[in-house]
């Protein structure tokens, strides 16, 4: 044994940085991705009972005992007994165990809701809200409890959803109001201008893609996307074009057009047909669109400029392409705009387009009244063009507008004093919206207007989810509000006799499941919008020029006090989800979770439950009384445990998606990631994101992320994935330890030799020394460490010889 002194030029110390990637996934086909909680979970260990067997007989630890000493004394004794026989049975038996369940444990990551009860998930909620989002906001500032009302108007179909649905605003001209003038149909000059994203494609190879139409008035204009001649690895489409249709050619259906003729090179009624350049628009991208024309520019020329390029012109001798009041007593004036689908019908008579505004939708949908006398729908109608695309920034203007004057609108939102801006549609969300028929429960509505993002007597009585549409959708330069034809949630008038959740029973109907998902956060990272708008107070500024009745706006409190941050500071990029209903009628206001048993006073009151919502809705929501917490429940958490990162997730490396949006059969999808600083983000689209605009959070340090948004409904109830780097610091101490020449040549051991190394003839040394083992000291002599070497090293007495001992922490 050697004892020598280490000074501090011995040991090192050092940082390993390690990234562990981590994978998970969630669906119906199981869990992949799970974390083992020990390193060996081989199905070859057996957690073994005092006593085992199976029908054939039964062993304890007695019997093997015996058999161990009988088999001693056989082999002692010299006897030929043949034991075979019963250690083979045990080791069948051993091998017929069920792996132990202990060894197999494995940590998952937690996906969690607050629900409609005081219980530990919502604890949880109040613990991130309360505490975590505090503590960590200086950290990463966008810890708020609101989202960016940022978004686009998702336009999809396919996975059972209404293809019929449409967006119907009203432009009541000569037939509702006798004015010869179309507000929405700019006769001699236009630049219809929007951003657009062809998210979806076909359901598979060789299935045909239907035109779908992005904005369209009757006998007036079309605008449609079809698809051009690119088809992907996948067999798919994933090349497009915009078409316009003007005047009579607006009648022809987007679907029958044949693609391949030229701008200017139809016969009539199609003359007025024009297509940009083939594949102007790529699959899953965001592109900025502007069709423009002027009967005084260029002798008629028009173009489709997208992206800031030319992609095909046309010409138009006519002065006019648009019908404004019509002396052909056989078609009435358009008198609407539809915007996602193509309105095909014969506008007359009894099908006329004026009876979408009729007195009962005026009643029980809050759209315009165009007249006393019109009780009905239009009698037959169609709408067979649904577009399958995500388009925000709908603007219409009665203007050529120039190079530089689009270049500006594609870049940040539409100013209402521009005068020649007719129809502006972001879409925000905006506290303001008509007076209409709101469920109360799946069975139950009164007439009232909304001011949240979602339906909050839905979600904090009954736990239903059902966006606030028309909260969505306001056209900003007229004041007005669309009818959403087939996208309305209706009151179910059937007997239900199966108890079902609120959920369940809304999303039983089609309109809902799409109105559900018309509104998706935007991930468009080339534009950023003009929230300027929203300090706008409806009827302040804005000028209304179409004729009718409508319901007047209504809204409580502020019409701003939506657009703040957790500390109620003014922020128009902020949706706020705190404080959404008004605890005043609170019974028991100290007691979460009241008693609710039979001849309580509680119910009476609060009526429909979650648990029973067919029944009359009562005095208080129940789901607030039973949680006291105002602030949004339409959350979802996903809780990381630091066994999947170590210290921390690698900020930029956080991947989560949701497989199958709730309500879409796989045919909606969501992404988000983060942007390095703790903001969760959408990004489907190829091309950059707007990665300021949050949908949730991401705390690294602790493994939380929730989703925040209403608009990703349900977010990976279905199936999930998530994907992220950890960050682990390793501490390292390193210890370098010199066995120099003529030292460490003895041995204490009492049966030691001098030997030589080898019997090789090229060996000199005549004796050597093992090195079996190192041991680190303190100054007292007392033992911080050691390291037994795995075979013993030779240390001749010439040799210099070096050890490095690492220790992990």
């Amino acid at each position: 044994m050697s004892i020598f002194r280490l000074t501090k030029d011995h040991f090192e110390n050092f940082e390993l940085i390690a990234n562990p990637k981590r994978q998970y996934a969630s669906s119906s086909s199981g869990i992949t991705g799970a974390v083992a909680l020990f390193a060996d979970d081989s199905p070859s260990l057996k957690e073994l009972a005092s006593t085992f067997g199976n029908a054939s007989g039964s062993i304890d630890d007695n019997t093997t005992d015996l058999w161990r000493e009988t088999l001693a004394s056989d082999v002692a004794s010299g006897s030929s007994t043949d034991h075979y026989g019963d250690f083979e049975k045990y080791l069948s038996l051993v091998n017929s165990l069920p792996k132990s369940p202990f060894l197999t444990k494995k940590q998952e990551i937690l996906r969690f809701t607050p629900g409609v009860r005081f219980d530990k998930n919502l604890l949880r909620k109040s613990a991130v809200r309360k505490c975590l989002f505090p503590y960590y906001r200086n950290t990463y500032p966008s810890l708020q409890w609101s989202y960016t009302n940022y978004n686009s108007l998702n336009f999809v179909t396919g996975g059972n959803l209404p293809t019929e649905s449409v967006l119907i605003y009203p432009a009541g001209t000569g037939s509702v109001t006798q004015e010869n003038w179309n507000p929405l149909g700019p006769a001699n000059r236009f630049t219809f201008d929007f951003w657009i994203n062809p998210r979806y494609t076909t359901v598979k190879p060789g299935a045909e893609f239907t035109a779908g139409t992005v904005m369209h008035m009757s006998s007036c204009y079309a605008v449609s996307l079809v698809t051009g001649s690119s088809v992907g690895i996948d067999g798919m489409p994933d090349g497009y074009r915009m078409m316009l249709q003007l005047s009579h050619s607006a009648d022809v259906s987007p679907s029958s057009i044949d693609l391949s003729k030229d701008n200017n090179d139809r016969a009539a009624p199609e003359e007025w047909v024009f297509l940009s350049d083939d594949n102007a628009l790529t699959r899953n991208t965001w592109h900025h669109v502007a069709i423009r024309w002027d009967s005084t520019f260029d002798h008629g020329t028009g173009s489709f400029r997208i992206d800031g390029t030319n992609q095909g012109t046309f010409n138009i001798t006519s002065s006019s392409v648009m019908q404004v009041t019509s002396s052909n007593m056989d078609l009435l004036d358009p008198d609407a705009l539809f915007v996602g689908n193509y309105y095909e019908g014969d506008n007359n008579g009894a099908n006329a387009i004026a009876k979408f505004f009729n007195k009962y939708a005026h009643q029980e949908e809050g759209v315009m009244l165009f007249n006393d006398l019109l009780e009905t729908d239009p009698a037959v109608f169609n709408f067979p063009n649904p577009l399958n695309a995500e388009v925000h920034d709908l603007k219409i203007y009665d203007r050529y507008r120039t190079n530089d004057l689009i270049y500006s609108s594609s870049e940040v939102g539409a100013s209402l004093s521009d005068p020649d801006l007719l129809f502006y549609v972001p879409p925000f969300f905006t506290k303001d919206s008509r007076n209409r028929l709101i469920l109360q429960t799946p069975f139950f509505d009164v007439t009232g207007s909304t001011e949240d993002p979602f339906n909050v007597a839905l979600s904090f009585g009954v736990g239903g989810m059902c966006i606030n549409l028309e909260n969505f959708t306001k056209d900003f330069v007229t004041n007005q509000f669309p009818r959403l034809l087939n996208l309305t949630a209706s009151r179910i008038e059937t007997q239900i006799n199966t108890p079902r959740t609120a959920n369940y029973l809304l999303y039983e109907s089609g309109s809902t499941r799409k109105r559900n998902l018309t509104v998706l956060p935007c991930d468009n990272g080339k534009f950023f919008p003009n929230f300027d708008l929203l300090k706008t107070t409806p009827g302040m500024g804005i000028s209304n020029s179409l004729s009718g009745t409508y319901v007047t706006s209504s809204f409580s409190g502020s019409f701003n006090d939506k657009f703040v941050d957790d500390f109620g500071n003014s922020n128009y990029t902020f949706v706020s989800l705190e404080n959404m209903v008004d605890t005043g009628s609170l019974i028991n206001k100290g007691i979460p979770n009241a008693d609710e048993s039979s001849g309580s006073l509680l119910v009476p009151l609060q009526g429909a439950t979650p648990e029973d919502p067919g029944v009359s809705p009562g005095n208080i929501l129940t789901v607030l009384q039973r949680q006291h917490d105002p602030s949004s429940n339409e959350v979802v958490f996903f809780d990381m445990s630091n066994m999947f990162y170590g210290d921390e997730i690698k900020p930029g490396t956080f991947v989560l998606e949701d497989l199958s949006a709730s309500g879409s059969n796989g045919r909606v999808k969501f992404k988000v990631r983060d942007n390095k600083k703790g903001n969760l983000y959408r990004a489907d689209c190829s091309g950059s994101h707007a990665t300021w605009a949050s949908v949730g959070n991401l705390i690294y340090e602790e493994g939380i992320a929730v989703i925040k948004t209403p608009h990703m409904p349900h977010f990976g109830s279905e199936s999930f994935k998530v994907s992220f780097e950890g960050h682990k610091s390793v501490y390292v101490l390193e210890v370098t330890i010199p066995a120099g020449e003529a030292l460490h040549n003895s041995s204490s051991n009492p049966v030691y030799k001098p030997l030589i190394p080898s019997n090789y003839p090229s060996e000199t040394s005549d004796d050597f020394t093992y090195i079996t083992g190192i041991t680190l000291h303190d100054n007292n002599m007392n033992v911080v460490g050691r390291a037994n070497l795995s075979q013993p090293v030779v240390k001749r007495d010439e040799d210099r010889l070096v050890f490095r001992l690492r220790m992990d922490f």
